[in-house]
């Protein structure tokens, strides 16, 4: 990629998305900046010079016409998938709603944007990004329908990465560990609005996983989304980049547990929630 590189980023209003899509401008390049409400594209665009544009993943229409926007302005070589949302607590305690629009951003939105573009992906022999998590690898209690969303994620980056490979299109999953932005806060005041609707009861059954979750979201002690932005960066730029990147400390060591036997796994994440 060159200084003609025009690449669409997705969630760009704050955290990741944001901090990728101002790096990538920095780089030279020219950035579409997805966001979903005005006031977010006007502050985006007083930080740098790139296009914010009005994109709700979940929206069809939304998507097709910024597809339609960036084949008329001359097409597409980078597509970085980070429109996410974070939903934490034990299954039993969430609602319908909530697991439905998790997958809706972070599964379904991701397939929607990559198959409106990847058209003009073909053509350019693009690159494809998809920001997926450290949950996409190893799934902690607590986060079953979030790492669920980005084990998606993962499954989805391996058949695209084959799939796409004959027409010249590189697929690569960067997967953060804990990032100091505002989905925990978020994802924190969800957590919280969901225990409240349920049982007073079942929330004491799962006391423990629901403390060690708010401690979580307190002190999340992540990387700043710029280090992940300087990454990503790189997935596009590099010559021959990896087909996966661990961003942070503890996303490369609870990597490691992936090669534990199953049963010692088990043992040692369930002694961290339901003995500490």
């Amino acid at each position: 990629m060159n200084s003609e590189t025009s690449v669409l980023v997705t969630g760009a209003s704050t955290g990741i998305g944001r901090a990728t899509a101002l790096h990538l401008a920095d780089l030279g390049m020219k950035v579409y900046a997805g966001v979903r409400r005005d006031e977010d594209a006007a502050d985006l665009e007083q930080q740098g010079p790139v296009i914010a544009v009005r994109l709700d993943v979940t929206s069809s229409a939304d998507v097709d016409d910024i597809a339609q926007r960036i084949e008329a302005d001359g097409g597409l070589d980078g597509l970085v998938n980070n429109a996410g949302v974070y939903l934490g607590g034990a299954l039993e305690l969430m609602q319908d709603d909530e697991i439905e629009s998790t997958f809706a951003v972070n599964v379904i939105g991701l397939l929607r944007v990559t198959r409106a573009c990847l058209p003009m992906l073909r053509a350019r022999r693009g690159r494809i990004v998809n920001v997926s998590s450290i949950s996409g690898l190893v799934a902690l209690p607590g986060v079953s329908v979030y790492a669920g969303s980005k084990h998606a994620v993962e499954a989805i980056s391996d058949a695209l990465r084959v799939e796409l490979s004959t027409f010249g299109v590189r697929v690569i999953a960067v997967e953060p560990g804990s990032i100091d932005t505002e989905i925990w806060s978020k994802g924190a005041r969800r957590d919280q609005a969901s225990s409240s609707q349920s049982d007073a009861a079942l929330r004491e059954l799962y006391s423990p996983l629901q403390r060690l979750l708010e401690k979580l979201n307190r002190n999340p002690r992540g990387i700043s989304p710029t280090a992940v932005a300087t990454v990503i960066g790189d997935a596009l730029t590099a010559r021959n980049p990896h087909n996966r990147y661990l961003v942070g400390t503890d996303a490369r060591s609870l990597a490691l547990l992936r090669y534990l036997p199953e049963g010692l796994r088990d043992r040692l994440i369930g002694t961290r929630v339901w003995r500490d």
